[in-house]
């Protein structure tokens, strides 16, 4: 069950060896009535063994395909055996008769942060949401503070792990001051759910709630920022403190501080950094600029891939976030590096005719043999039924001519595969999870299909991209611990949890409300 915690013990938890002075400011902006978020929601008493019988196994796994009735035994987190009439050997029993039993899925792309502004805009009305996304994020990164960080960052994750989103690679480009990233950081530990926090550097925006503010120069300094030592000391403590167990499912990765306009030498510096400390993934959001940029600057050709390559810095821990026009050549350069890629492909249908966008790359990408996956991208705007966003990743490929040619000779297994199996090598973790294969983690979604409307005739990859949604989730698992069962996610009060979400966002809504843009 859940357990409180007190504000003091809830600051201690977020941000145990910030100074005294940034913790004297931080709790001298709150009112001392203000609650601490609950801990983690505890799932105690898992067995070490599961045996899920009888059910419909949509492997993902191209050497076992789907598997009609076909029982599935999980022990010590993992998948231990798959076939009929499995022993159970003092395991948990779970009848899934006439269900479908799928991989965890896979976002490799989603700012978690960002729920704190839950439909305070929405994909829905474009002209708004351009107009309005990078001031509110702006805007909300200097209005939020550790709590707020720690409950986004806890609720976030569990929607996902609601959703059927096992592993995620949460783009973390929100936390301004080291208390508020190792708030968020623990949040999104706290909620169980595997893959990468993705710490992200260089995080400048020079104003004060209350100011009036150009966004144009706010935003020039955006993109010219770059690290500072108080940044990669904060880093270290991530390391140190929350993500010093390599076995855990949830790790390190870290988004260096450069753009595109940047000089390559510049790179070659921040990213002699970043692989010495030893984290798996570094990561960057990726856009073809505008115009070249001038020799020596990434961007100077396409989008910067080749300065890169050039330099000898593309390897295979570089995951990029977009990436929506690299050319042939610059895809050929990722596969041939281990570079991976996540597209937004929801996110992505209003960047077809800007010049330094256009449609999603994931069909060329997969095409062109690199590893490639999906994500939300921004969970404030979009659907959290990650369903959705996997058909969608199959409708984005017909904004195009090349995509469209590369969709016809696509089934149903190669859509979903961009949210499993190859969306779980586009995060690296591809021998880990993405499949129900025998040693792979026992990351697992167990699909009710008797509701009218869920499709009863084809196979199961067809009706599961068909037909799913988060209501037909029955059970989610995590390494083997069982997250969510008969529809409800195990040790997590949704009321509680709103309701400290909600008060939350309308305190952050009202810092933001005070600077003006011009």
């Amino acid at each position: 069950m859940t357990e409180d915690i007190t504000r003091k013990e809830f600051l201690r938890l977020a941000a145990a060896a910030t100074t005294s002075t940034a913790l004297a400011g931080y709790a001298g902006r709150m009112s001392a009535q203000d609650a601490a978020p609950d801990a983690a929601p505890a799932v105690d008493g898992d067995p070490l063994r599961t045996l899920i019988r009888g059910a419909d196994v949509l492997t993902m796994d191209p050497t076992l395909g789907e598997r009609l009735a076909t029982d599935v035994l999980v022990a010590n987190g993992r998948i231990e055996a798959i076939g009929t009439g499995l022993p159970a050997d003092g395991a948990e029993v779970i009848d899934a008769q006439g269900m479908i039993l799928m991989p965890g899925m896979i976002d490799g792309h989603r700012h978690v942060w960002e729920i704190i502004g839950l439909g305070r805009l929405s994909k829905f009305h474009p002209g708004d949401y351009s107009a309005n996304y990078m001031l509110w994020k702006m805007a909300a990164v200097v209005a939020m503070e550790p709590e707020d960080h720690y409950i986004a960052e806890l609720a976030g994750g569990l929607q996902a792990i609601d959703s059927g989103v096992t592993s995620i690679l949460d783009y973390a480009h929100g936390q301004d001051t080291e208390a508020n990233a190792m708030a968020a950081a623990q949040g999104l530990k706290d909620s169980g759910i595997a893959g990468w926090f993705g710490y992200q550097l260089g995080i400048l925006y020079p104003f004060e709630l209350g100011d009036t503010v150009s966004s144009s120069a706010a935003i020039n300094a955006m993109f010219a920022a770059r690290s500072t030592e108080r940044e990669w000391n904060t880093a270290a403590r991530l390391q140190d403190e929350l993500f010093n167990d390599e076995n855990a499912p949830l790790q390190l990765a870290i988004g260096p501080a450069m753009w595109p306009g940047n000089p390559v030498s510049e790179f070659e510096a921040e990213w002699a950094r970043v692989r010495a400390t030893g984290v798996g993934m570094h990561i960057a959001h990726l856009h073809k600029p505008a115009r070249p940029h001038p020799a020596g600057v990434m961007g100077h050709r396409d989008s910067g891939i080749a300065d890169l390559h050039e330099a000898g810095l593309l390897g295979p821990d570089y995951h990029v976030a977009h990436a929506n026009r690299l050319t042939s050549d610059e895809l050929a350069m990722l596969r041939d590096t281990g570079g991976m890629i996540a597209a937004s492909t929801m996110g992505e249908f209003p960047y077809m005719n800007q010049a330094r966008r256009g449609p999603s790359v994931h069909g060329r990408a997969r095409a062109a043999g690199v590893a490639v996956g999906i994500g939300i991208d921004v969970p404030l705007a979009l659907p959290d039924d990650y369903f959705e966003h996997v058909r969608s990743s199959l409708w984005s490929h017909y904004l195009a001519e090349e995509s469209r040619q590369i969709v016809q000779g696509y089934r149903s297994e190669d859509t979903l595969d961009f949210a499993t199996a190859l969306g779980a090598r586009a995060i690296r973790l591809g021998d880990e999870t993405g499949s129900i294969t025998v040693g792979k983690r026992a990351d697992l979604v167990l699909l009710n299909t008797d509701r009218i409307g869920f499709g009863m005739m084809g196979g199961l990859a067809d009706r599961v991209v068909t037909f799913a949604r988060t209501s037909d989730i029955d059970s989610v698992w995590i390494a083997g611990q069982a997250r969510k069962r008969h529809g409800e996610m195990l040790g997590v009060d949704w009321a509680s949890l709103t309701a400290r979400l909600r008060e939350a966002q309308e305190r952050v809504d009202r810092k933001v409300a005070t600077v003006t843009w011009t």
